[in-house]
């Protein structure tokens, strides 16, 4: 049984949400995220396993994932 990765409770077939409104929970997250760190690191941390990438790349990228996680705790708190 898979799991709503907005509310955990049981996940539509074919989907990783159970309803419209996780749905639309769920896209707002991305859009957030999407909105304050658009580059999201570099192009580059991905390609080469973080390598390539500048101390400033790194620290964007990090601070991206800390500020989904707050947010996804923020929606599951509120849930």
């Amino acid at each position: 049984m898979m799991k709503c990765e907005v509310c955990g409770n049981e996940a539509r077939k074919n989907s990783v949400v159970c309803s419209d409104h996780c749905q639309e929970i769920r896209l707002k997250v991305f859009r957030l995220v999407d909105k304050y760190f658009p580059t999201n690191g570099c192009d580059n941390c991905w390609s080469d396993l973080h390598t390539g990438c500048s101390e400033k790349c790194k620290r964007e990228f990090s601070d991206a994932m800390k500020f989904g996680q707050d947010v996804w705790e923020l929606v599951r708190r509120n849930k």
